[in-house]
């Protein structure tokens, strides 16, 4: 029988395997900033160990690099510290950082493919959830814990259940690619299958409707399979990816022999077996926006705030979370979305930070200071 992508990358990396226990993968790439990492340096400090692999490891300022000007000092003392920490373990373990000036230095999960960093096939870990991000290059890429941390810090390999393959096929063409974008997609996607429904799973996105989208909005596709409720999310490489990646600063020098292998076998073979399969038309899908507190709680933008009793389908449990969840944002039901005010737009996350985003949201504001 045949293999999916997953079980082609997963099966390549193992280093070691047990019947109904976790298997040892090794680690391709590993990621590493600064909120997640201080104590699993402290932890090799405290049984005198190294870095296994420190050129396989790369840091970068991420969660807490001020927005304004970055010569002035962090007012925020824990954020500060964090930083501060990261400087010295990068420097005593001997590990490449891109500190806060520079000019490499980004959200981990954009920098990663902006600099060649990401690569098809391998195995990339970081101390952040939304590592998943990675898969749009056909990488597996998994969030881990601080003490998953510390284990890849000391031995480049990791413990890991093997998630299930799930299959998400989007299908058709957007009728306005402008205003429907790989948000609405995914969006649209955990709406129906529910923010539990990838939950144990691999996410493979193939069809038409991915294969359409550029390399930044397959990105967005994967970083939100975490909000799904799925282990990681995956697109196999094409030439789009091929074209992205060639000429990256980290770009290996050998790079058009990978692309040969790339092409010819990272891909879902014919007859493999997925455990479960959904499908999405996006033809008509209109802009999704979210309600609530949960990407599940989303509908059209030409749709009214649900009703609780609507958008529980008789859960009690989904109603009363609905519930609670108008009455944080302050919503009624059956208001239009399009009366809803807007009082502010954040530009700036590992989901929308991206260059092609901020070049939409600048012809958003343009001109209307």
């Amino acid at each position: 029988m045949g293999k999916t992508l997953f079980e082609k990358i997963w099966d390549a990396h193992i280093v070691v395997e047990k019947e109904n226990s976790p298997s040892l993968i090794y680690i391709d790439r590993h990621l590493v900033h600064e909120v997640t990492s201080p104590q699993a340096f402290d932890g090799l400090r405290m049984n005198n160990r190294p870095v296994r692999r420190p050129d396989l490891t790369i840091a970068t300022m991420d969660h807490n690099v001020p927005t304004n000007n970055r010569t002035l000092p962090i007012l925020d003392q824990t954020s500060a510290v964090q930083i501060q920490t990261l400087e010295k373990n990068c420097k005593d373990f001997g590990i490449q950082l891109f500190d806060i000036n520079s000019p490499n230095q980004g959200i981990v999960h954009v920098i990663g493919p902006q600099l060649g960093i990401t690569l098809p096939g391998s195995t990339i870990v970081c101390g952040d959830s939304h590592t998943s991000t990675h898969g749009a290059f056909g990488a597996l890429a998994f969030g881990i814990g601080t003490s998953e941390v510390e284990h890849v810090l000391a031995s480049q390999t990791l413990w890991l259940e093997k998630p299930k393959p799930f299959e998400i096929r989007v299908e058709g063409k957007r009728k306005n690619p402008h205003a429907v974008t790989a948000k609405d997609i995914i969006l649209s996607i955990i709406k129906n299958i529910g923010t539990s429904g990838g939950n144990g799973t691999v996410i493979e996105y193939r069809g038409e409707g991915i294969s359409d989208l550029s390399m930044e909005q397959r990105m967005t596709i994967c970083n939100m399979s975490i909000e799904a409720g799925a282990r990681a999310g995956l697109i196999a490489p094409d030439e789009k990816t091929f074209e992205y990646l060639r000429g990256r600063k980290y770009t290996p020098k050998n790079y058009e022999s990978l692309v040969d292998y790339w092409r010819d076998n990272l891909k879902t073979d014919s007859d493999a077996k997925f455990v479960k399969s959904y499908t999405l038309h996006v033809d008509n899908i209109a802009p999704q926006v979210s309600w609530g507190t949960n990407p599940g709680m989303t509908c059209d933008v030409t749709e009214s705030v649900p009703f609780p009793e609507d958008f529980s389908k008789g859960d009690q449990n989904q109603k009363k979370g609905a519930e609670k969840a108008l009455e944080y944002m302050a919503l009624k039901p059956g208001t239009p979305i399009t009366e809803i005010k807007i009082d502010r737009v954040f530009i700036g996350s590992c989901t929308n930070a991206r260059l092609e985003d901020l070049i939409e949201a600048s012809k958003v504001v343009k001109g209307r200071k």
